[in-house]
């Protein structure tokens, strides 16, 4: 079970700015290096049909401290500049999930 979840919120400069961070982030290898990671559980995007100008991401981490490694690790740096390119505004945000 996921001990740290966040959701990322990107808004993009431009329609079709998403698409091409996305393609981009895979092609690059660093999508499967941070899904290949210690601790990654899940590390997945959506699309909102409604909005063409974000992008959802969805990480789930074993721990926080996973997740703070994940952040210093060199891809990182890569996936910054990437994204960086095509995005006007991040938004981050802990979810804190409770048992049912």
């Amino acid at each position: 079970m996921a001990d740290f979840i966040i959701a990322v919120r990107y808004t993009f400069k431009e329609e079709g700015g998403r698409e091409k961070a996305v393609k981009e982030m895979a092609e690059s290898g660093v999508l499967a290096a941070i899904r290949n990671e210690d601790g990654c559980l899940t590390y997945d995007y959506y699309l909102p049909v409604e909005d063409p100008k974000s992008l959802a991401l969805y990480e789930e981490w074993e721990s926080a401290e996973h997740q703070k490694i994940h952040m210093t690790q060199p891809h990182m740096k890569t996936a910054l500049e990437i994204m960086g390119k095509y995005t006007e505004s991040v938004t981050i945000k802990r979810l804190t999930v409770s048992e049912l």
